[in-house]
């Protein structure tokens, strides 16, 4: 039995580099798994393997690659993070099958100094050989690593048939144009939860909400530029469109005032509260609820899946929308190719298939907390659960999380209408067009 894959903290690598210090990262520490029996992989990449002529890279065999991972601290294969043991089951048993290839995984900041993004951006003129063959990237840090041209393109390299089977939103948002540059892996959704003793049916509409018994409670305070709630009620309100034929960034100002109506109405209804802009994170209404200091509040999939032991009487349903139907805004996490080495990439192909097999990813994000990307990992959540259905009907309604810098001129606009709204008694028709005319281009008179 042999169990190779090492899971390590970079500042053990980069002792030395002072282009790369102040990285605090530790060592995770972990006893060496019992590998299980290796489940079916999927086609590797049309490429051939290289692995039988490649270069002794480390003097411990001639055919022997060490492929090096950076991960997040939420999503590595470590005993702090959820699911953490199941991931290093899943590396042992690849290490096992793939005897040329020797993982090392590093764990990374998600944001910060220390994070991946910072280190892809700064290593390459000093310190090159640090740099990681893959690394999980968030969708933020996937779209500022494409525009550095600091990661390879995945569309290229990545079996068609794997991106065929991930859900539209989530090969959407591992795409920028028309290329697909990350392989997304880990998904979140943000939904509501509620009381069932007070609904007879799911508050999942305006029309709900407004004849709710118990407020609503949801983070109106903008993250980023806009509070997320609002952002996904004005895209299902236009159906996801926040361009023009152009490219041009657009606010349809009917579907706004819609959405701004609803606010008004809530707010004269007592089932929402100007109080809400003083919380951020959907954290803070979450722990509301499960405190039972709220009845009716919005939570993220990843935070509901980890406690909802502890809530009772308790269902799901996703966030109202103004005609009721399934809507949701999806964020998360894709692998991204670094290496620029043909041989190297393919190891990591290999890999990453792995990983990418339903039955792996499926284990993995159930035990871990996060949705993930294919139809075929989810169903491996079984009938039993609860939440397959339910997580399988928003992201098959789900679209990504705008680019961050067209989210920031139509967010920066949605959220200043509704604190109008609900802060300064705007009426939403005038508050609709205003938010409009700040966004939309001039339109050109008629000669």
């Amino acid at each position: 039995m042999r169990t190779r894959t090492l899971i390590l903290g970079l500042a053990a690598l980069l002792a030395g580099c002072s282009v790369l210090a102040g990285d605090e990262t530790s060592p995770v520490q972990q006893s060496a798994p019992t590998p299980t029996e290796a489940a079916p992989t999927l086609e590797a990449p049309t490429t051939p393997s290289p692995l039988a002529d490649s270069p002794d890279m480390t003097g411990e065999g001639p055919s022997e690659i060490v492929l090096t991972v950076w991960t997040s601290e939420g999503l590595s294969p470590s005993s702090e993070a959820p699911g953490g043991q199941v991931l290093v089951e899943q590396l042992a048993a690849f290490d096992e099958t793939h005897p040329d290839i020797r993982v090392e995984i590093y764990v990374k900041r998600s944001q910060g100094p220390g994070s991946t993004l910072a280190y892809l951006r700064t290593a390459p003129p000093v310190a090159p050989d640090v740099l990681p063959d893959v690394a999980l990237l968030d969708q933020k840090a996937l779209a500022q690593a494409t525009a550095e041209e600091l990661i390879v393109p995945i569309g290229s390299l990545l079996d068609p048939a794997i991106a065929n089977e991930l859900y539209p939103a989530a090969r959407e948002l591992g795409t920028i144009g028309e290329q697909m540059v990350g392989l997304p892996y880990a998904l979140e959704v943000q939904h509501l939860a509620y009381r069932v003793t007070f609904f007879q049916e799911p508050p999942n509409s305006f029309e709900a909400i407004l004849e709710s018994p118990v407020p609503y409670v949801f983070p109106a305070a903008p993250e980023d530029s806009v509070n997320h709630t609002l952002l996904l009620q004005y895209m299902a309100a236009v159906d996801g469109n926040l361009t023009d034929e152009e490219g041009r960034p657009v606010l349809d100002a009917d579907a706004l005032r819609e959405v701004l109506g609803f606010y008004a109405d809530a707010r004269a209804a007592e089932v929402v509260d100007p109080a809400l802009f003083q919380i951020t994170d959907p954290a803070e209404t979450w722990a509301l609820y499960r405190d039972r200091q709220a009845n009716l509040a919005a939570t993220t999939s990843t935070l509901y899946l980890a406690e909802r032991d502890q809530v009772r009487n308790t269902a799901v349903t996703w966030t109202p929308t103004p005609t009721g139907d399934p809507y949701a805004l999806v964020g998360g996490w894709s692998w991204a190719i670094v290496t620029q080495d043909p041989e190297r990439q393919a190891a990591a192909m290999l890999l990453l298939n792995f990983l990418m097999n339903p039955v792996n990813q499926g284990t993995y994000t159930q035990a871990s907390y996060w949705l993930p990307t294919q139809p075929a990992a989810l169903a491996v959540w079984g009938d039993g659960d609860p939440y397959t259905g339910f997580g399988d009907l928003l992201l098959r309604n789900a679209r990504p999380l705008p680019d961050p810098s067209l989210q920031s001129v139509i967010g920066g606009a949605l959220q200043e209408a509704l604190e109008a709204v609900l802060l300064n008694d705007v009426p939403p028709v005038q508050a609709a067009t205003e938010a409009a005319q700040s966004v939309n281009p001039p339109q050109e008179e008629a000669p």
